[in-house]
């Protein structure tokens, strides 16, 4: 029962006790999600360099999302190239073998020709995630035909040996990865290298000769061999490199998202120790009001004159 004279206290006393329930509510939810506020409103003083930090790690992470797959697609590229080089060196032992005395009418040369031709042109057609890794930016489509009919290596045989290009399907377009806020990297590899052509070329000799029995062509494709396997080692260091150089990108963002996600904690974070210790204190805060609410309305001009 409420009086004149004690309304006010007991209003003001109730008023205490719901602050008190809220707060001890509040803090409940913070040490249940281990975040000070659920609203930006919660912590205005904060909420502004929050944000600019969230949406710089959101980008940030966007970037190493770029790197790793552009270094994927790099790894690919290389071990294509690695197989390339395996395969050239064992070309350039049976050419070897074929040059020593008159082997070469011993020698498959037509067979082993048609067999690496066709193991190098899947090589360089190599796809990832449906997208043909040699083709530069025509990733729909394949990076190498052999049978185009404007691709003829032999053309001029025996005696003009003359590079062909036309096997080459894709364009001169070299694909970039968005790295870093105001910066893009170029990667990745085109599969009209001289290189491949010379590679290409080299069998497509071999073939000849071992049709025409002609050392001459023989000797040539051995010599355009050697070529490609230094030019194809020198492209897998590239390939390299370019992965390196986006590693050394990837770790820096790294270092910055180590920093930044350290910052947001510090700011959006609680103390649970600390804030364990509030929710206990608030809890005997609000018994105490409650306690104090039911003096309060147990007051009487009889109770006091007892």
């Amino acid at each position: 029962m409420f009086r004149v004279a004690n309304y006010a206290q007991h209003t003001l006393t109730q008023s205490f006790a719901m602050r008190t329930q809220s707060s001890l509510a509040e803090r409940q939810i913070q040490i249940a999600s281990g975040k000070q506020a659920q609203f930006y409103s919660s912590i205005a003083t904060k909420s502004s360099e929050l944000v600019n930090v969230e949406r710089s790690v959101a980008r940030t992470q966007q970037f190493n999302r770029n790197i790793d797959t552009a270094v994927t697609r790099l790894s690919i590229m290389e071990s294509s190239v690695g197989t390339m080089v395996n395969r050239a060196t064992e070309v350039l032992s049976i050419l070897s073998s074929a040059m020593s005395g008159s082997n070469i009418s011993d020698v498959p040369l037509e067979e082993f020709a048609a067999t690496f031709l066709s193991e190098i042109e899947s090589l360089m057609n190599t796809q990832h995630e449906d997208r043909f890794l040699f083709s530069g930016s025509q990733t729909n489509n394949p990076a190498v035909d052999l049978s185009d009919v404007n691709y003829t290596p032999q053309a001029g045989l025996p005696g003009t040996f003359t590079a062909d290009f036309d096997y080459y399907q894709g364009d001169t377009l070299q694909m970039t990865v968005r790295s870093a806020e105001t910066f893009e990297t170029p990667y990745g590899i085109t599969a009209d290298e001289p290189a491949f052509e010379e590679l290409l070329r080299a069998l497509s000799y071999m073939d000849y000769a071992g049709a025409n029995q002609d050392d001459a062509v023989l000797e040539q494709a051995y010599s355009l061999m050697k070529s490609a396997v230094d030019g194809l080692s020198d492209i897998r260091g590239r390939i390299g490199a370019s992965s390196k150089v986006l590693e050394s990108a990837k770790s820096g963002h790294e270092d910055y998202l180590t920093y930044s996600t350290n910052l947001v904690s510090t700011l959006e974070d609680i103390d649970v120790a600390e804030a364990t210790t509030r929710l206990a204190q608030d809890e005997v805060q609000l018994q105490a009001s409650y306690l104090a609410l039911s003096r309060i309305s147990q007051l009487s001009l009889l109770n006091y004159l007892r």
